[in-house]
């Protein structure tokens, strides 16, 4: 343990540093000799004097946290905000107003710290750059890597290729294998001041990392367009799903891919919190599709259980999405609205079906075509001959 106290002591005296503070600036907490003892790492400090050095100089203890390596850091955060930053012509003091001087945002863009996220939120704020900008630049070139199997895996559950979707599945699964599943995190409240050889360990909390949910997601994706989910991987996806604030073009896909399995609470809750921000999500053909394929793959199913009304509720919710001018998507919700009104008992549901798919064969789209036809064949045709 007397490695991991100079770690600490070796920390301090870091942040100290740049910060500019000398020992003389600190003995109204802590006299000098036992400041050089605890950065020599020949001394302990208790933790309650410890949080109290590193308020004094503008620190918080996640600060310190990450710093130590004790946090894990994703770098890129910090260096496209720097970018950003630099491209915009603002100074490193322009943050203090929200509680980040220079010395943080040096740490923050050099990937040693992470900053919260409503820090970075409010700065972004003061320099007026939309958090969805921020997201883009974030995501980058990761997000074009799973964003390819998205679209992959849309295409393979329109067309039943149940083979690819399976070779996905275990690609995926490899990779998800070889990440670290879990790094410690700080954890925000303290209820102990007690200071000893251990303490990062008593309050630090276990977390999946990123890359192994992004992996894990893809996985279970890929496995909901050939298999049914067991209980505990339908919950797993709709943790992942519930704990996203801003939508982007993965999760959203994530969300139609599973949607046909996905709860119909959750799914309710999630198109009404989109809709609270409609005007960002009409702006992107992408976005819209993805939204009214979620309404309308999860309406299907409660279509086919009975469910109607909740099917005419999701439905309802998307129908400012579908007026874009996108065949695969006016057709589908023209589909799916056909689908209920027949079993509602209308017979002109069954009529609209069938001019939806001959609609889809006129203008040439055979991937919507053929999706719709099995469909109809399977639920509507058989059902008929039965």
């Amino acid at each position: 343990m007397k490695q991991k106290s100079q770690n600490c002591g070796i920390c301090f005296k870091e942040l100290r540093q740049l910060a500019a503070f000398k020992y003389k600036d600190l003995e109204a907490i802590m006299s000098k000799t036992g400041i050089v003892k605890f950065e020599n790492g020949t001394s302990n400090i208790s933790f309650e004097k410890l949080a109290e050095l590193l308020k004094f100089m503008g620190y918080t203890l996640s600060d310190f946290m990450y710093l130590s390596g004790e946090s894990r850091v994703d770098e890129v955060y910090g260096e496209k905000f720097h970018i950003i930053r630099y491209q915009q012509g603002y100074r490193d003091d322009f943050f203090i107003p929200v509680g980040v001087n220079p010395v943080r945002l040096k740490l923050f863009e050099s990937g040693k710290i992470l900053l919260p996220y409503d820090l970075i939120d409010a700065m972004l704020g003061l320099m007026h750059i939309p958090e969805q900008d921020f997201s883009y630049i974030i995501n980058g070139s990761k997000d074009d890597y799973f964003v390819h199997y998205i679209n992959w895996l849309d295409r393979i559950q329109l067309r039943e290729e149940f083979a690819e979707a399976e070779m996905i599945q275990n690609e995926a699964q490899k990779y998800a294998n070889n990440q670290e599943i879990k790094v410690k995190i700080l954890e925000e409240n303290f209820e102990t001041l007690n200071y000893n050889n251990e303490w990062l360990e008593l309050h630090s909390q276990e977390r999946l990392t990123r890359q192994y949910t992004d992996y894990r997601v893809l996985e279970l994706t890929a496995k909901a367009c050939h298999q049914i989910l067991n209980d505990e991987e339908v919950t797993e996806i709709g943790d992942f799903l519930f704990g996203i604030e801003l939508w982007l073009e993965y999760s959203l896909g994530i969300l139609t891919l599973n949607a046909w399995q996905l709860p119909y609470s959750l799914v309710y809750t999630i198109i009404s919190d989109i809709n609270l921000h409609e005007k960002e999500y009409k702006g992107k053909l992408i976005y819209r599709r993805r939204i009214v394929q979620t309404a309308g793959r999860c309406a299907m199913t409660l279509i086919s259980r009975g469910e109607t009304q909740k099917a005419s509720n999701l439905l309802s919710m998307v129908h400012h999405y579908a007026e874009a001018l996108d065949t695969h998507v006016q057709g589908l919700y023209r589909f799916a609205w056909a689908y209920l009104d027949y079993r509602n008992g209308k017979i002109e549901g069954q009529k609209e079906m069938l001019r939806v798919i001959a609609l889809f064969d006129f203008l040439e789209v055979p991937i919507s075509r053929d999706f719709a036809q099995k469909y109809y064949n399977r639920h509507v045709l058989n059902l008929e001959e039965s």
